[in-house]
Protein backbone atom coordinates (compact mmCIF):
# COMPACT_ATOMS: atom_id res chain seq x y z
CA UNK A 1 0.00 0.00 0.00
CA UNK A 2 2.97 2.15 0.63
CA UNK A 3 4.30 1.65 -2.44
CA UNK A 4 1.28 2.55 -4.37
CA UNK A 5 1.09 5.85 -2.52
CA UNK A 6 4.55 6.86 -2.77
CA UNK A 7 3.67 5.78 -6.70
CA UNK A 8 0.70 8.47 -6.48
CA UNK A 9 2.99 11.29 -4.84
CA UNK A 10 5.37 11.21 -7.59
CA UNK A 11 3.34 11.23 -10.20
CA UNK A 12 0.15 13.27 -9.35
CA UNK A 13 -0.58 14.69 -12.67
CA UNK A 14 -0.75 11.11 -14.62
CA UNK A 15 -2.76 10.02 -11.06
CA UNK A 16 -5.19 12.96 -11.59
CA UNK A 17 -5.52 12.57 -15.49
CA UNK A 18 -6.22 9.06 -15.35
CA UNK A 19 -8.99 9.50 -12.26
CA UNK A 20 -10.60 12.13 -14.53
CA UNK A 21 -10.43 9.76 -17.62
CA UNK A 22 -11.95 6.89 -15.81
CA UNK A 23 -14.87 9.36 -14.56
CA UNK A 24 -15.55 10.45 -18.22
CA UNK A 25 -15.46 7.23 -19.30
CA UNK A 26 -18.30 6.16 -17.11
CA UNK A 27 -20.02 9.08 -17.96
CA UNK A 28 -19.84 8.23 -21.93
CA UNK A 29 -20.51 4.93 -21.33
CA UNK A 30 -23.48 5.45 -18.95
CA UNK A 31 -25.01 7.99 -22.04
CA UNK A 32 -24.21 5.62 -24.68
CA UNK A 33 -26.56 2.99 -22.57
CA UNK A 34 -29.17 4.95 -22.12
CA UNK A 35 -28.98 6.29 -26.06
CA UNK A 36 -28.89 2.59 -27.49
CA UNK A 37 -31.61 0.95 -25.26
CA UNK A 38 -33.84 3.69 -24.52
CA UNK A 39 -35.87 4.31 -21.69
CA UNK A 40 -39.40 3.00 -23.67
CA UNK A 41 -40.26 -0.14 -24.56
CA UNK A 42 -43.14 1.03 -26.71
CA UNK A 43 -41.77 1.06 -30.12
CA UNK A 44 -43.68 3.99 -30.94
CA UNK A 45 -42.08 6.41 -27.77
CA UNK A 46 -44.89 9.07 -26.81
CA UNK A 47 -46.20 8.86 -30.44
CA UNK A 48 -49.73 7.12 -29.17
CA UNK A 49 -50.49 9.44 -26.90
CA UNK A 50 -54.29 10.12 -25.90
CA UNK A 51 -54.75 7.08 -27.91
CA UNK A 52 -56.55 5.16 -25.59
CA UNK A 53 -59.06 7.94 -25.73
CA UNK A 54 -60.21 7.10 -29.37
CA UNK A 55 -59.44 3.52 -29.65
CA UNK A 56 -60.68 1.55 -32.63
CA UNK A 57 -61.89 -2.29 -32.19
CA UNK A 58 -61.39 -4.67 -35.08
CA UNK A 59 -65.49 -4.94 -34.52
CA UNK A 60 -65.38 -0.96 -35.25
CA UNK A 61 -62.84 -1.77 -38.20
CA UNK A 62 -64.76 -4.58 -39.56
CA UNK A 63 -67.85 -2.34 -39.44
CA UNK A 64 -66.26 0.68 -41.17
CA UNK A 65 -64.95 -1.98 -43.98
CA UNK A 66 -68.63 -3.68 -44.73
CA UNK A 67 -69.87 -0.01 -44.98
CA UNK A 68 -67.30 0.88 -47.67
CA UNK A 69 -68.35 -2.16 -49.43
CA UNK A 70 -71.95 -1.29 -49.73
CA UNK A 71 -70.55 0.72 -52.73
CA UNK A 72 -71.58 -0.92 -55.73
CA UNK A 73 -68.38 -0.36 -57.54
CA UNK A 74 -66.19 -1.79 -54.58
CA UNK A 75 -65.24 -5.43 -54.84
CA UNK A 76 -63.44 -5.26 -51.67
CA UNK A 77 -62.56 -3.33 -48.73
CA UNK A 78 -60.21 -3.39 -45.81
CA UNK A 79 -59.74 -1.32 -43.00
CA UNK A 80 -56.49 -2.12 -40.25
CA UNK A 81 -54.51 -0.32 -37.92
CA UNK A 82 -51.23 0.56 -37.16
CA UNK A 83 -50.03 2.89 -34.56
CA UNK A 84 -52.02 6.44 -35.12
CA UNK A 85 -52.60 5.41 -39.04
CA UNK A 86 -55.52 3.82 -40.55
CA UNK A 87 -54.78 1.86 -44.12
CA UNK A 88 -58.13 2.07 -45.79
CA UNK A 89 -57.19 -0.58 -48.84
CA UNK A 90 -60.13 -0.42 -51.57
CA UNK A 91 -60.38 -2.55 -54.71
CA UNK A 92 -62.72 -1.41 -57.07
CA UNK A 93 -64.57 -3.21 -59.70
CA UNK A 94 -63.16 -2.43 -63.37
CA UNK A 95 -65.71 -0.68 -64.30
CA UNK A 96 -64.74 2.63 -62.37
CA UNK A 97 -62.67 4.97 -63.86
CA UNK A 98 -59.54 7.02 -61.87
CA UNK A 99 -61.45 10.44 -61.06
CA UNK A 100 -64.07 8.54 -60.04
CA UNK A 101 -62.56 6.08 -58.14
CA UNK A 102 -60.91 9.39 -55.59
CA UNK A 103 -64.40 10.77 -55.13
CA UNK A 104 -65.98 7.52 -54.34
CA UNK A 105 -62.61 7.45 -51.50
CA UNK A 106 -63.53 10.48 -50.47
CA UNK A 107 -67.10 9.45 -49.61
CA UNK A 108 -66.16 7.07 -47.31
CA UNK A 109 -64.59 9.85 -44.76
CA UNK A 110 -68.12 10.52 -43.86
CA UNK A 111 -67.68 6.31 -42.45
CA UNK A 112 -65.21 7.57 -39.69
CA UNK A 113 -66.21 9.52 -36.88
CA UNK A 114 -65.19 13.15 -36.07
CA UNK A 115 -62.75 12.37 -33.65
CA UNK A 116 -61.18 9.31 -35.10
CA UNK A 117 -60.35 11.95 -38.35
CA UNK A 118 -58.84 14.27 -36.10
CA UNK A 119 -56.86 12.24 -34.28
CA UNK A 120 -55.70 8.98 -36.69
CA UNK A 121 -53.85 9.72 -40.33
CA UNK A 122 -55.91 7.53 -42.63
CA UNK A 123 -54.08 6.28 -45.77
CA UNK A 124 -55.87 5.10 -48.44
CA UNK A 125 -54.57 2.14 -51.56
CA UNK A 126 -57.08 2.47 -54.22
CA UNK A 127 -56.74 -0.69 -56.99
CA UNK A 128 -58.67 -1.61 -59.86
CA UNK A 129 -58.94 -4.99 -61.36
CA UNK A 130 -57.87 -4.77 -65.05
CA UNK A 131 -60.77 -5.52 -67.45
CA UNK A 132 -58.80 -6.98 -70.47
CA UNK A 133 -55.18 -7.32 -72.27
CA UNK A 134 -55.38 -2.94 -72.83
CA UNK A 135 -56.33 -1.96 -69.50
CA UNK A 136 -53.63 -1.87 -67.23
CA UNK A 137 -55.51 -1.23 -64.12
CA UNK A 138 -54.14 1.70 -61.27
CA UNK A 139 -53.22 2.14 -57.72
CA UNK A 140 -54.06 5.67 -56.25
CA UNK A 141 -52.53 5.96 -52.79
CA UNK A 142 -53.73 9.15 -50.69
CA UNK A 143 -53.55 10.21 -47.49
CA UNK A 144 -55.52 12.66 -44.66
CA UNK A 145 -53.60 14.34 -41.70
CA UNK A 146 -55.73 14.74 -39.00
CA UNK A 147 -55.06 18.48 -39.52
CA UNK A 148 -56.62 18.54 -43.14
CA UNK A 149 -60.29 17.94 -44.21
CA UNK A 150 -59.60 16.75 -47.58
CA UNK A 151 -57.46 13.76 -48.54
CA UNK A 152 -54.00 14.50 -50.39
CA UNK A 153 -53.34 12.57 -53.40
CA UNK A 154 -50.10 11.03 -54.91
CA UNK A 155 -50.40 11.76 -59.13
CA UNK A 156 -50.75 9.07 -60.46
CA UNK A 157 -51.14 7.19 -64.12
CA UNK A 158 -54.78 8.71 -65.28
Amino acid sequence: MEMLKNIIQKHKKLALAIGISIVLFILILIFLLTLLIGGSSNKYGNRLEGIDEVKLSGDILDTMALEIEENTSVKSADVRVQGKIINVHITYNSNIEYKKAKEEAEKTLDVFEPNIKEFYNIQYFLTRETSGDNDKGYVIIGNKHPSNENIGWIKGEE
